[in-house]
């Protein structure tokens, strides 16, 4: 079963672009490998990302991005099962 999931948080260091790209490189390195797909968009000190995958992985992905410290007040606007 396939799910997306939609997420919004504050970055810890908006003044860094060193800090997104070190999210969206970490992101391209696991989830090429565990089948996740998605976008993430960055302004304004907030990130928005939409991922898709399996939900074992993806619910996975999740768990780990809400501890990641180089964000914060993260918030689940959308989850759901996608064809």
């Amino acid at each position: 079963m396939l799910v997306r999931l939609l997420y919004v948080s504050r970055a810890v260091h908006p003044e860094s672009p060193e800090a997104t790209e070190s999210i969206l490189a970490s992101a391209r390195d696991h989830n090429l490998s565990n089948g996740i797909t998605g976008v993430l968009c960055y302004g304004g000190g907030i990130y928005l990302q939409a991922i898709e995958g399996g939900r074992n992985q993806v619910n996975a992905l999740y768990t780990h991005l809400v501890r990641d410290e180089r964000h914060k007040d993260v918030v689940l606007l959308s989850y759901q099962e996608i064809s």
